[in-house]
Formats: structure tokens, C-alpha cells, sequence
């Protein structure tokens, strides 16, 4: 029975790591862009974001760009700093949807129920 059980079980597990690779593959590709802060352009007519900011699905940064030049005056460093934060926590807060909803996708399960995600890799809910 344990032999059975054996080779059971990692049929079950070599289906999870497919699942896991097909996830992978579907969020290499992924940029999030995020941003923050508008302001006009220098001919007075067009807003723009103020900073831009572009990380992938594991949240490392791809693309940084301050727009508005005017802060980097130093008296506008808080200014700057509040903008840069507001931005990359709009992108890492997007970046952690967007996985989720693509792992709901892929492996069916719900990222936020670790009980099925354990169930689906083990087996053992039931």
C-alpha cells in the first residue's frame, strides 16, 4: 500500500510543480506601473505623473523616473520622499493583486486560503 501511496504522491506533486512552473511563466513577463503626483510640463499645457515607477511580479524595481524636475529642488526633499513612497507602495499594492488573481487563475486556488494551498501540494484536507 505505502508503494502505491508513493507514487501517488508524487504524481500529485509533479502536477503542483507544472501548476507552480505555468504560474511562473505566465508572471515573468509582468511589469506593474504605478503613478503619483501630477503636475504641468514646462509649456504649461499637459499633465503629466510627477514619478513613475515599474517593478515586476517579485517587486524588484525595472523602472524609476522623476518627471517633474522640480523636486529635486532641496527644499522640496519631504515632498519628493512622500511622492517616491506613495508610489511604490501603489505598485508593490497593485503588484500583490495581480499575482494573487493569476495564482487564483493558474492553480485554482485562493493565495489568502493557505489551507487549500496545502491541501492542493499535500493532499491531506479531505
Amino acid at each position: 500500500m505505502a508503494f502505491w501511496w508513493s507514487f501517488w504522491k508524487m504524481g500529485q506533486m509533479k502536477q503542483a510543480y507544472d501548476k507552480y512552473k505555468t504560474l511562473k511563466k505566465s508572471l515573468d513577463n509582468l511589469v506593474i506601473r504605478a503613478k503619483e503626483g501630477k503636475y504641468i510640463d514646462e509649456n504649461w499645457n499637459e499633465v503629466q505623473w510627477a514619478v513613475v515607477v515599474d517593478i515586476d511580479w517579485e517587486m524588484k524595481l525595472k523602472n524609476f523616473v522623476i518627471n517633474d524636475t522640480t523636486l529635486l529642488n532641496p527644499n522640496k526633499k519631504s515632498e519628493l520622499e512622500n511622492v517616491i513612497m506613495a508610489t511604490f507602495q501603489k505598485a508593490q499594492t497593485k503588484a500583490q493583486e495581480v499575482v494573487a488573481e493569476k495564482t487564483k487563475d493558474v492553480l485554482w486556488v485562493d493565495p489568502n486560503n493557505l489551507w487549500a494551498l496545502w491541501d492542493m501540494l499535500w493532499g491531506l484536507g479531505g
